[in-house]
């Protein structure tokens, strides 16, 4: 099985990729469909009903600590993922995860897919962050050469040391970018249609070298927190 520390990734600098595809330099503003599509026929607020045995789903709420749905033949860029459905406590879907074998293509092809669609913001790992809304409002790069060098230098060191973890968000959210004072901001400020993508690379004790894609509408994640907290009973305790 592939070693992340022996990984050979930067053939090209996948999360570079990520931050330049969508011209994050010169921010842009594009209107978003106040959708609630997660992944493909994936949408937040379906029913656990409407994921049935028959199709392949399955309960592995006891593996994974939280109430959701499992499917193990979920096609993606023509190779087989297991689909993880996590839902809340009304049996209402509120985010998706893809999950796989790690391997150097596999995840420059995932990355590659997602930049269509999606922008980087934030990337972390064992031996720092890198934070674009922080560097931006710093004015840390001063051209996309820069930004591109140290975004592979960051890349290749997080994934020596076995980990590295991603936040991107729908193109359309960029606008926001300088307004924002943090990535947290920008996410929570994003409107209710709005996706954002978390990517994650790492040693699974089970199944070894792993790479994660979840999705998930944050707005509506924050509008459903805050409707419930409203909502809780008033009691003396």
């Amino acid at each position: 099985m592939t070693s992340l520390a022996g990984s050979r990734v930067m053939g090209k600098p996948w999360i570079a990729v990520a931050a330049l595809g969508a011209g994050l330099l010169v921010s842009t503003w594009a209107a978003a469909e106040q959708g609630t599509r997660l992944f493909k026929d994936w949408h937040y607020g379906q029913h656990i009903d409407q994921f049935p045995r028959s199709q392949g789903y399955y309960d592995c709420s006891d593996d994974l600590g939280a109430w959701a749905l499992c499917h193990d033949g979920v096609a993606f860029l023509e190779r087989q993922f297991q689909g993880q459905l996590f839902f809340a406590d009304d049996g209402t879907l509120v985010s998706a995860a893809l999950l796989a074998d790690y391997s150097d293509d596999l995840y420059a092809s995932v990355v590659g897919a997602l930049v269509r669609n999606f922008a980087l913001v934030y990337a972390e790992g064992p031996a720092g962050t890198f934070d674009m809304v922080q560097h931006i409002h710093e004015g840390t790069f001063s051209d996309e050469r820069s930004l591109q060098l140290a975004l592979s230098e960051f890349e290749t060191e997080q994934l020596r040391h076995g980990y590295i973890g991603m936040t991107m968000v729908d193109q359309a959210g960029l606008g926001r970018i300088r307004e924002s004072a943090s990535v947290e901001e920008l996410l929570l400020d994003m409107s209710p249609g709005m996706r954002a993508s978390d990517v994650y690379v790492y040693e699974d004790d089970y199944w070894g070298p792993t790479l994660e894609t979840t999705f998930y509408l944050p707005a509506r994640q924050l509008n459903r927190f805050q409707e419930k907290a409203e909502q809780a009973p008033v009691e003396d305790f």
